[in-house]
């Protein structure tokens, strides 16, 4: 019988070595934690070469992800209007000028109602400094007169130091008023690319990475691009909710300026977990300016039950898993948006890490896009009304019914015969559970 032969071992090789040599004198765990070093130091590398060309381009790349953050909730538009007939180059201009119309509007009233109020809270607020100022010298701290005056003597006389400042700093503020008009520039031009033609972008995109990964990436990028249009969808709705429910306080409370403070709460809420409660806090200063802390104090209240109802009912039932980011990360990606790009970081860095992490879940080779057919549960608000409106109908029904069956069963005792009874509605026994009626994100969904 013939003897095997001898195995061939690579001399290359780190694990098979026909020699002594000094890899075996190295433990294996060590070679190990080698490769992967050297492996987390190139990926490391390459990672701070994209930070490092973001932040380089800023003014490049943040009109390029504002311009796809809400090209994705518009590209629906676009689509509903493609079917009855309107070319997607049309549909997408028509979904712009729409756009810039809501955002002068907006901006038109805003800047009218707070022109309008300037010069009334102009005056509230010199005398709430005033009355602050007395509260200090007669209150329970009993600062000495002339110390506050000196303290407002200096601020006084910092202010008047630095007009020169101020006035250079107006200069810089032009040039970045420029800035800011191509961005804007740049913005609209990708908005419009993106709904025109952004799936035939991304399949380009897609096929730039080898030919076996090119099904799951496409599908990865639907996945990630539903998860932003969602999330956007969503967080517009959370806002209006927030800005009608604290303008209409300040209204209701007489605080100036109730318009504008509701646009900012508005925009502010944007920022997820600390916008709209920063908006609210500006909105109970104008209430403490104007109407004292009576005034504010039923502002904040306001503020804060808005605040409760968002948090734990509108997040919990329309977000679901849209972004499946723990609150703590949301904290920490919302702090390092700030400090890198400030306030449009704040606004942007949520949807960016959501869109990335549902691409790197869409990926997996056992992810499931089941909910991805499923539409947004902002969408389905028309049918909850209509099904609450037939419960309630139902449930009148069978009062009524209830009290029939009363009256039948007394008549019966008095020994006179119900002339019918009444027939009972088919259904009202099987009524579907609210969790089918309207499936919410999550609810039905296995866990990954």
């Amino acid at each position: 019988m013939p003897e095997n032969p001898p195995e061939k071992r690579p001399k290359s090789s780190v694990l098979y070595t026909s020699e002594a040599s000094v890899l075996d004198k190295v433990p294996l765990s060590l070679r190990v934690a080698g490769a992967w070093a050297w492996r987390i130091v190139v990926v490391g590398i390459i990672l701070i070469a994209g930070i490092w060309a973001f932040t380089s381009l800023t003014a490049l790349f943040v009109p390029l992800v504002i311009a796809l953050i809400i090209a994705a909730p518009l590209e629906r538009l676009v689509t509903l209007m493609e079917k009855i007939k309107f070319p997607r180059a049309l549909g997408s201009l028509i979904a712009i000028v729409i756009l810039i119309l809501i955002v002068a509007g907006l901006g038109t009233v805003a800047s009218a109602a707070f022109m309008s109020e300037y010069d009334d809270l102009r005056d509230a607020t010199v005398e709430g400094f005033d009355t602050f100022v007395d509260w200090l010298v007669t209150g329970p701290i009993s600062l000495d007169q002339t110390q506050v005056d000196e303290v407002v003597g200096n601020l006084q006389s910092f202010f008047e130091d630095n007009a020169q400042g101020l006035a250079s700093g107006a200069l810089s503020v032009g040039s970045a008023i420029g800035t800011v008009f191509a961005g804007i520039v740049i913005a609209l031009v990708a908005l419009f690319f993106f709904m025109r033609d952004g799936r035939q972008i991304w399949h380009w995109t897609a096929g730039l990475v080898p030919d076996e990964a090119v099904d799951r990436v496409e599908k990865a990028g639907l996945h990630s691009w539903i998860t932003l249009r969602r999330y956007t969808q969503t967080t517009v709705f959370v806002a209006f909710i927030d800005a009608v429910g604290i303008g209409a306080a300040a209204w209701i409370l007489g605080v100036p300026l109730a318009l504008p403070i509701a646009i900012l709460v508005f925009l502010f809420s944007f920022i997820p977990l600390i916008g709209a409660t920063l908006s609210g806090v500006i909105a109970a200063l104008v209430a403490l300016v104007d109407g004292g802390w009576t005034t504010a104090l039923l502002m904040l209240a306001a503020v804060l039950i808005v605040q409760q109802i968002e948090g734990n009912v509108l997040y919990p039932w329309l977000f679901g898993k849209a972004a499946s980011i723990h609150p703590l990360a949301v904290l920490l990606t919302i702090s390092a948006g700030t400090l890198t790009l400030g306030l449009i970081g704040a606004v942007i860095a949520v949807p960016v890490v959501a869109t990335l992490y549902a691409f790197k879940r869409g990926l997996r080779r056992d992810a499931d896009f089941s909910d991805d057919d499923r539409p947004p549960i902002t969408s389905q608000i028309p049918v909850l009304a209509e099904r609450s409106k037939d419960a309630v109908r139902r449930a009148r029904g069978a009062i009524s019914r209830t009290g029939e069956l009363h009256v039948s069963r007394d008549a019966a005792a008095d020994g006179a015969a119900p002339d019918s009874a009444a027939p009972r509605e088919r259904g009202t026994s099987e009524v579907e559970p609210h969790s089918e009626q309207i499936p919410t994100r999550g609810s039905d969904s296995p866990e990954r």
